[in-house]
């Protein structure tokens, strides 16, 4: 009764969340309008990102500004989370806040690699917070990238990038960012074996949905932009994905070109995603189909942990088609234009 009680209570506050969401005419309003201030008034003044913006000066914040203050509410909403849950529960909160503090390591990285002052890098970060597991300050006054990675040291993420640092000036970060997304999916899997087992299958789809996307992001740009070699794609993936064996990944990782890859896809749940050649759009479509499928849980309201994993995921889509917009204002693209950035089809 107990565990009933806790995912009644949290899933009637991710459906008032759900709720405030933006819906189908707003985003309209948003694609309409005719530059970035524009569309910042909109979402300041038309939206429930209100009283969220009501402290700044359109006028003075940037693109990458915004960006920052929308991914910084995220991270506060997902830690008012926490609260609801105990145990095993409130372990796996964590360990899946760990996708958003490894983000600001592939952000506090890159800084280093690109000699970024250690000011821009705090500016870019959104995931400080008590959920932290590595000490922001002490890895940000880092002279290097080696040096980084050395203060690692303790930490879920050293072993796995240790051997790497050493050939960034060759290889590039790329490598570094892929081992991360692993060490995330390493450390859930095992946090999955305590959970009952209801919670543990419907945690288990989530997670390798989110695998399997993540690996073919990784395959189509090692091969389109990298020409990393199929051994080392096939190395670098993810394992346990949900609607792609080990089999399937490993023929995608060797095929030919993009449109072997396409072929191989086909017949799977992915292959519509994979039917364009284009970075920008395979994002969107992306974002699509996870709308289509989280919003299935969300509908359920099931007294488990789909609720509130699926709202997590949602209202991060959200946000990304937000900036995306925004972005475009930078460049007048008119609305037929710009809708073809955002996973809403109007």
């Amino acid at each position: 009764m107990g565990s009933i009680v806790k995912f009644t209570a949290v899933n009637s506050k991710v459906k008032a969340l759900k709720g405030k969401m933006l819906k189908d005419d707003e985003y309209l309003e948003l694609l309409q309008c005719k530059g970035f201030k524009e569309a910042l008034r909109v979402l300041k003044e038309d939206t429930c990102y209100g009283e969220l913006l009501e402290d700044y000066n359109l006028d003075k914040i940037h693109r990458g500004e915004i960006e920052v203050i929308l991914d910084k509410h995220y991270t506060s909403v997902y830690n008012k989370f926490i609260n609801y849950f105990s145990g095993e529960y409130r372990k796996l909160i964590k360990n899946l806040f760990l996708r958003w503090e490894i983000e600001d390591l592939k952000v506090i990285i890159r800084g280093k690699y690109i000699g970024h002052s250690n000011e821009t890098i705090q500016n870019n970060l959104i995931a400080r917070s008590s959920l932290n597991t590595i000490d922001y300050n002490y890895i940000i006054s880092s002279k290097s990238i080696e040096e980084l990675v050395e203060r690692l040291k303790g930490s879920i993420y050293y072993n796995g990038i240790k051997n790497l640092a050493a050939d960034v000036s060759k290889k590039g970060l790329f490598r570094i960012e892929t081992e991360l997304d692993f060490i995330y999916f390493s450390t859930l899997r095992k946090q999955l074996k305590r959970l009952d087992k209801e919670n543990r299958e419907i945690v288990e789809q989530i997670i390798g949905l989110e695998a399997d996307l993540s690996n073919l992001t990784y395959i189509y740009r090692g091969k389109k932009f990298y020409a990393i070699t199929p051994e080392e794609l096939f190395n670098y993936t993810i394992y346990d994905g949900f609607k792609l064996s080990e089999e399937k990944i490993k023929k995608l990782c060797y095929a030919n070109s993009i449109e072997e890859l396409q072929s191989i896809l086909e017949n799977t749940p992915y292959g519509w995603i994979y039917q364009v050649d284009n970075s920008v759009e395979i994002e969107k479509r992306e974002r699509e189909f996870q709308k289509k499928y989280f919003s299935k849980y969300i509908r359920e309201n099931r007294t488990n942990f789909s609720m509130v994993i699926s709202y997590l995921i949602l209202y991060k889509i959200e946000i990304r088609d937000i900036i995306s917009i925004v972005e475009q204002k930078r460049y007048d693209l008119d609305i037929s234009q710009g809708a073809k950035y955002v996973s809403v089809i109007l």
